[in-house]
């Protein structure tokens, strides 16, 4: 079981300090989305230059293209690179395989695939991703229909864990990685399901001492996971 710590705001200065300052407190950093838009893959390599040993997830959220995507990405210096579920499967597919002639990674991100999220996880699983991620619903973003045999009227909201529940039953390669919301109040409940990785952003960032924040999760990890 890993932590990984979201890296969605700030200047790039700031990006480069709070790498400098957590890289020892964490398993994987997290270049999210809207700084890869911001400041591209220049800040994925000067990261990878700063540190070498360092595990970067680079959040580039590919839905087309996917090869050429995955290369520049790894290219840059990323060990992992994620993916939307809703993404063709053929996208996803060679993801995979150009990750493997890397050494790197593939993540599915399953905010995309907001209902039947069972057998989308079974499908994406079945293609020989690494890791899929799903939002804890701590602070929801959709509604989700669990059983997909229910009426496409009727979408209820999904319980905290719920979500990643369906997605746990439906693993069979892949390891789960839960997102959106964790902190130190409901990480007991997280490790209930005993993920792969466990995406902590602001329940780090929002703390007065960040370094402190993170070890006590490992700390939660390491006596309950």
């Amino acid at each position: 079981m890993k932590l990984q710590l979201t890296l969605d705001h700030g200047k790039y200065h700031e990006m480069i300090q709070t790498v400098d300052m957590m890289a020892g407190h964490v398993d994987i950093i997290e270049i999210g989305f809207p700084q890869i838009v911001t400041f591209g893959l220049t800040l994925v390599k000067e990261l990878r230059e700063r540190h070498p040993n360092v595990c970067l997830c680079v959040d580039a959220k590919v839905f087309h293209g996917g090869t050429g995507v995955t290369s520049r990405c790894f290219d840059a210096g990323a060990n992992i690179v994620t993916v939307l579920s809703g993404a063709p499967d053929p996208v996803i597919a060679k993801m995979v395989q150009k990750a493997e002639s890397y050494g790197g990674k593939i993540m599915c991100d399953m905010a995309a695939s907001p209902r039947k999220t069972g057998k989308r996880t079974a499908e994406v699983d079945a293609l020989g991703v690494d890791y899929v991620m799903v939002p804890t619903g701590y602070i929801p973003e959709y509604d989700y229909d669990i059983d997909a045999h229910q009426r496409s009227w009727f979408r209820p909201k999904v319980r905290p864990l719920d979500l990643a529940g369906v997605v746990k039953r439906n693993l069979h390669h892949a390891g789960l990685a839960i997102h959106t919301g964790i902190n130190e109040t409901n990480i007991r409940d997280v490790l209930a399901l005993n993920p792969d990785l466990i995406l902590v952003g602001r329940g780090i960032l929002d703390t007065d001492n960040w370094p402190m924040a993170a070890d006590r999760i490992k700390m939660f990890m390491a006596f309950e996971g």
